[in-house]
């Protein structure tokens, strides 16, 4: 491939995420309020996110024969944050961007306690 090609492509993959994240906070920002889709639902979807998710991917990965630390690494990767992605094609087909916004945002700040939690349980 031709090197200004290449070069062209590289600066606008690298420059996608930062316009998801610019995309992402500019929602936030317009708001009326932190929490857009409010604070039950909010609650609701970090508990299905954080407990339902790793309970599927439990039982999935057993289905399939996963044993031993696969298992328990499987489990501790489906407490990770969820990527900027979703938001972005929840935004432009319009499929309640503001669940989205509140999940990636506080899954992201929960996260962290949440993987060490599932890592020390799991004891991996």
């Amino acid at each position: 491939m031709p090197s200004l090609v290449q070069h062209s492509i590289s600066i606008i993959s690298d420059a996608g995420l930062g316009m998801a994240m610019f995309s992402l906070g500019l929602f936030m920002a317009l708001q009326p309020r932190i929490i857009a889709c409010g604070a039950k639902m909010g609650a609701t979807a970090m508990a299905i996110r954080f407990l339902v998710g790793p309970a599927v991917v439990s039982a999935a990965s057993m289905a399939v024969g996963l044993k031993g630390a696969h298992l328990h690494t499987a489990i501790v990767q489906a407490a990770l944050p969820q990527g900027i992605v979703p938001f972005v094609f929840a935004r432009e087909y319009v499929l309640h961007p503001d669940i989205l916004s509140t999940g990636v945002i506080f899954g992201m700040l929960v996260s962290l306690p949440v993987t060490l939690l599932y890592y020390i349980l799991l004891g991996l």
